[in-house]
């Protein structure tokens, strides 16, 4: 019976014991509360936005002119993180095509195309793209080699494809060739040398390419364009020499005239048989360019020669245009 009690009077003790540790002051948990750094604004460093970090700089890339057998540039913001390589960013930016406003330019590179790798060695950039690139484009004809038009076109956008790459990349940074390098199908590391018989030369198989380098004749830059406007003069194209005409005429306060004004205007001016030109001068802030022209052309009192004709073209959205008047004025007046 004592030992009943014992035990009762140390259950009633230790519930004692509970009921004052409750109503204790609550001191442990200011015990372990951490002090702030002084002038720090919260416990944890805020997490950083990656958008405060990327990298944009101006660029220019080269995409297809309409259907001409020429590249025209294109300038836009590319934009990086520091983690990618500014060449990747620039071959990415290429790969995603032309501005939706550049309704007149046109992008080369199959669907799915990616860029996997950009190394440099010396001054040549070795570029790895994904097995796509080797993907014929969707209204390319599987019997392309039977139809006339397509035998000129299939090689010449294989041609304008690989160019697109090297002139942007040339443009953009400080090399002098590049290198392209297909993956395999699996997308395997085991990437090898673009083959020379993508160009549809019937090259065979074994034959590799070698670093490709910038060809200016397949840029539209301000020579090539006056010289192919002279060109279809002299062929008489005037269909193909109206995608050169520039929507406005501040000369003359005029728009573009319609295609079969244009064609009327053309036709009752002499023949262009043979021209040479010089000069090429861009003004500062690279808006016009100025060209001096000697020509032989031929009208209904026979043959006779212009010399010293002084033409200037507009850039109009990053493409060089000429305008009517600067087109005829120097032909109408003798």
């Amino acid at each position: 019976m004592r030992s009943v009690k014992r035990l009762c009077c140390a259950f009633l003790l230790f519930l004692c014991a509970l009921g004052l540790a409750a109503c204790a002051p609550q001191r442990a948990a200011t015990l372990v509360e951490a002090t702030l750094v002084p002038g720090a604004g919260s416990l944890l460093p805020a997490a950083v936005d990656d958008s405060a970090l990327r990298q944009s700089s101006a660029a220019t890339l080269w995409f297809r002119y309409q259907d001409e057998p020429f590249l025209a540039p294109e300038t836009r913001s590319v934009t990086r993180l520091p983690s990618q390589s500014y060449e990747t960013a620039l071959i990415t930016e290429l790969l995603s095509g032309p501005a939706a406003r550049s309704s007149e330019l046109t992008g080369l590179f199959p669907a799915g195309t990616r860029v996997l790798s950009t190394v440099t060695q010396g001054r040549t950039l070795f570029v790895t793209l994904s097995a796509e690139a080797l993907n014929a484009l969707p209204d390319e004809p599987v019997d392309w080699q039977e139809n006339d038009a397509w035998r000129v076109e299939a090689p010449l956008r294989r041609r304008l494809t690989m160019q697109s790459l090297v002139a942007t990349l040339t443009e953009n940074c400080d090399i002098d060739a590049v290198q392209v390098l297909v993956a395999g199908n699996d997308n395997s590391l085991g990437s090898l040398r673009l083959k020379q018989n993508y160009f549809l030369d019937d090259s065979e198989d074994s034959v590799l390419t070698e670093p490709m380098q910038r060809d200016e004749s397949l840029l539209l830059t301000s020579p090539v364009t006056l010289r192919t406007v002279f060109t279809c003069w002299q062929r008489r194209d005037w269909q193909r020499l109206y995608l050169y005409l520039a929507s406005g005429d501040a000369a003359t306060g005029l728009g573009k005239p319609v295609y079969q004004d244009f064609v009327t205007t053309m036709e009752a001016l002499p023949q262009v048989l043979s021209f040479s030109l010089s000069g090429g001068y861009v003004r500062q802030g690279g808006e016009s360019a100025t060209f001096t022209v000697d020509a032989a052309v031929r009208d209904g009192a026979g043959e006779s020669r212009r010399s010293g004709a002084v033409i200037r073209l507009k850039r109009e959205n990053g493409l060089w245009k000429i305008t009517q008047s600067q087109l005829t004025g120097w032909m109408e007046v003798e």
